[in-house]
């Protein structure tokens, strides 16, 4: 079997753990399957002294991974919902793990990074992302909500901003990333999508992989996109986010955005915003703006942030909204999802308390046998 079979390419290469995402024409979606399989080799190299550190990475094309694959979840969860809890804990694990991990793992990310794609990529030690970076967290679209610890890297960003992305789903480059605080100053860095070779062969090569050989080997090759103002538009259009987002909910938010629109401005955000906010699941967009702006939940650690995910996660499937996104956006792709509830006027306190209750929440554990001791 050639290594185009495989959906995960492992290798070692010198001291290095290598993880390929291998799924191009799926876009590298994360199946649970493949975050299984990452699971097991992580927690066997974690014990290899061999291996001094790991680096992630995806085949050349469009996406280092656009997310998990919840297309192929869905008659699962229709079978029992089980499943669906089965996947949350494996793929929330996969970012546990190398968040944790007592390796430096570098994840080098080219391209479309959504979902669960950007949980690999920003709970890994050193992010590594390249000027071709095409970044949301898209879930309130399929009745979900940014889970994989995004309440810690989203809330980097300047306050609303977190709000506006979780809520929309807003595509970024990598000129935003860095410029919001999004992509850690302290270990992230953008490289030029031309040089994804010659980075990944430095970082494989490196001999000693303390913190100050990866900083070198990638400090060599960075660049700094957010020079030209045309990179970062959202950066830009803080004030105007701030103007809008900062409403302490959402139908005030859409009140906002609606009377802009209204008054005959032409700023197309809004208009853009409020088509989002109409297309999408109600109680997701709720979720997410009590998840990205409530005070308890800024300064989470990425273990406490997943721990929320996977508790609200096996939580919020439990209603009918996600598999009628998932059904309208991905697989019968009629974009006409009928919302329970429909409006955002209609979502109440007690569908969020039940979403957001401490009690019964879900500690996630380590695989069995894998146990470091900095979480």
């Amino acid at each position: 079997m050639s290594n185009d079979d495989h959906s995960i390419i492992f290798s070692t290469d010198q001291r290095c753990g290598r993880i390929v995402i291998n799924r191009p024409k799926a876009l590298n979606a994360l199946s649970g399957e493949m975050c299984h399989e990452m699971n097991q080799h992580l927690m066997a190299w974690a014990h290899d002294d061999a291996i001094s550190h790991v680096v992630i990475s995806a085949v050349e094309g469009k996406a280092f991974c656009a997310g998990g694959d919840v297309r192929a979840l869905i008659p699962m969860l229709k079978e029992n919902h089980d499943h669906a809890k089965a996947y949350f804990e494996t793929e929330y694990q996969l970012d546990l793990i190398i968040n944790t991990y007592p390796k430096p793992v570098i994840s080098v990310a080219n391209g479309l990074t959504m979902g669960g794609g950007a949980g690999v990529l920003m709970n890994a030690a050193y992010q590594v992302i390249t000027d071709r970076m095409d970044f949301a967290m898209p879930e309130t679209a399929i009745g979900l909500f940014p889970d994989v610890a995004a309440s810690v890297f989203l809330r980097r960003a300047p306050e609303p901003v977190a709000s506006f992305l979780g809520i929309t789903g807003w595509r970024i480059g990598a000129g935003d990333m860095k410029a919001l605080g999004i992509l850690s100053p302290d270990t992230g860095f953008v490289v030029d999508s031309t040089a994804i070779d010659h980075v990944i062969t430095a970082l494989v090569g490196l001999e000693n992989p303390d913190a100050a050989a990866i900083k070198s080997a990638l400090t060599s090759v960075m660049i700094t996109p957010d020079e030209d103002p045309q990179n970062t538009p959202v950066l830009n259009a803080l004030d105007w986010i701030k103007t809008h987002f900062s409403k302490p909910d959402l139908p005030a938010i859409r009140a906002s955005l609606a009377h802009e629109n209204g008054q005959g401005d032409d700023n197309s955000m809004a208009e853009a915003c409020l088509k989002a906010i109409d297309a999408r699941a109600p109680l997701s967009m709720a979720v997410t703006h009590y998840l990205m702006t409530a005070p308890k939940y800024e300064g989470l650690s990425v273990a406490a942030a997943l721990d929320w995910d996977n508790t609200m996660a096996c939580r919020i499937t439990l209603r009918p909204d996600f598999i009628e996104g998932v059904r309208a956006l991905l697989i019968d792709k009629d974009n006409a999802p009928e919302w329970h509830p429909a409006s955002i006027d209609d979502v109440t306190p007690e569908m969020l308390d039940d979403i957001f209750s401490e009690t019964d929440m879900i500690t996630l554990d380590y695989p069995q046998g894998y146990n470091p001791q900095n979480r």
